[in-house]
């Protein structure tokens, strides 16, 4: 059996980076302007429960790409710090549309 290399260390941060579901966000279709400004969001992960506070505006921008383009042509990427409370800080999400790939010449 080989002996394998063993490293100890510390982090300031983890950074988390989740594909989240956009149905949610579809179904609100839009989000009105005297909504509030910040938008709590709840995600369910293997067993896990993980929250986030969102700025409102982020997700309407997301929720309009989503109606815009179709939920099967864009991922929803939520991204921040996720802290020891199960809460993901500095998060900030965006809808990416999917780029197609160039058809193969014959």
């Amino acid at each position: 059996m080989e002996n394998s290399l063993k490293l100890a260390t510390t982090a300031r941060k983890l950074k988390v980076t989740a594909i989240v579901d956009a149905t949610p966000f579809v179904a609100l279709r839009t989000i009105p302007d005297n909504a509030p400004a910040r938008t709590d969001l709840t995600i369910a992960i293997d067993g896990r429960t993980v929250t986030a506070d969102l700025a409102t505006r982020s997700v309407r921008k997301a929720v309009k790409t989503l109606t815009d383009n179709g939920s099967d042509n864009v991922v929803l990427i939520l991204q921040g710090v996720l802290a020891p409370s199960n809460r993901i800080e500095e998060a900030g999400i965006v809808a990416q549309v999917k780029v197609q790939a160039p058809a193969a010449a014959d």
